[in-house]
């Protein structure tokens, strides 16, 4: 399970004792402190000090802040960074912080008000204590292992079928068949991409873990590619089976083969 997943899944259960005690602190989030500041008052002109004291807002002031305060957004996207977390989707950037404000605002409630944890806080805890657990690629993939032998046995398996004749040393030294090598052994370490990515569940609102995999490499792209190439190198040879064929055909369709 991905650091990911526990920042989701902690909320996704009873935090065991209900809010009915909790006054209201209960739907408010903890965003750090307020430096204490002069106030001039307007009346009588006299300058007051405003103690410093807890910055806290609902949560659902929260949310709208990430979308309308832009120093909100930029300082949540460092905090995913620093902890690893590819920022290039904004939506996913968007559903972090949505949990994490609901992650600090649970325990700023729980506890009363004395746990005061912002949203970062939150955050760090689950993505920066995965920083010594080896890296997870955004991107696997699965190279096929094919000798020269086997690439060798594929083209000549299409020639025969393609040409009605099979490879020999004088097509093994042309350029055509060291292009085609080339191409096929390029073709074969694009492998199978896997790309795995967070998304937000739009009916549960969860992140869901979800693997897309292409391949760039199948036993049908190679042969097609190799029939394209033998064609294009031999049309003597590709002419002469294709009027065989007829040929035989015409013969059998004529009773000939009987």
């Amino acid at each position: 399970m991905s650091a990911l997943d526990n920042l989701d899944n902690n909320l996704s259960g009873d935090s065991g004792g209900g809010f009915g005690s909790l006054g209201g602190y209960v739907n408010q989030v903890y965003l750090g402190e307020k430096p204490a500041k002069e106030v001039r008052m307007k009346r009588s002109g006299k300058t007051i000090t405003v103690p410093a004291g807890a910055r806290t807002i609902s949560v659902q002031d929260a949310k709208a802040l990430y979308l309308k305060d832009p120093k909100v957004e930029a300082q949540w996207l460092q905090t995913l960074r620093k902890n690893g977390v590819n920022t290039s989707d904004p939506i996913k950037n968007r559903a972090l912080w949505d949990i994490a404000v609901a992650g600090a605002s649970d325990w700023y409630a729980t506890s009363g008000g004395t746990q005061k944890i912002t949203p970062e806080q939150y955050a760090n805890w689950y993505l920066g204590g995965q920083k010594g657990a080896a890296p997870k690629p955004d991107l696997a993939r699965s190279v096929y292992q094919y000798s020269p032998e086997q690439i060798d046995a594929d083209i000549n398996e299409v020639a025969q079928k393609i040409l009605g004749r099979q490879i020999v040393d004088a097509d093994k030294q042309a350029d055509w068949y060291q292009d085609l090598t080339k191409g096929l052994n390029k073709m074969i370490s694009k492998g199978t991409v896997t790309t795995t990515e967070l998304v937000k569940n739009k009916k549960t609102g969860k992140l869901e873990q979800v693997t897309t995999q292409t391949p760039k490499f199948t036993k049908e792209k190679a042969a097609a590619t190799i029939e394209a190439a033998v064609t294009e190198a031999d049309p003597i040879s590709l002419q002469r089976k294709q009027d065989l064929d007829f040929a035989n055909w015409a013969f059998n369709k004529m009773g000939g083969g009987r």
